[in-house]
């Protein structure tokens, strides 16, 4: 695999590549989402291959670090859809 160079064919991805990118990202979602907020996440293509197990998320910002929770039971609920998040880990809308 290839996402961390795309216009460079010849180069293979290494794990190095992928954590700088991971934690750059997380760094950059938790300025941006706000505390105790979240963003519903579809996932796709390489993202259920790699976990299988839910097929929508939420990713948030609690306590100035970012994480996931899986969302599948909320149909509700569309990619985009900016939530917060109340009592630990509960949603509140």
């Amino acid at each position: 695999m290839n996402y961390t160079r795309p216009n460079d064919e010849d180069y293979q991805d290494k794990p190095e590549d992928w954590l700088f990118g991971a934690l750059v990202f997380g760094k950059a979602v938790g300025i941006v989402i706000p505390e105790n907020c979240g963003v519903v996440v579809d996932l796709v293509g390489d993202m259920i291959d790699l976990y299988p197990l839910a097929k929508r998320v939420i990713v948030f910002n609690k306590d100035g670090q970012v994480g996931i929770l899986e969302a599948d039971e909320r149909t509700d609920l569309v990619e985009g859809d900016l939530v917060q998040l109340i009592d630990e880990d509960n949603i509140k809308n």
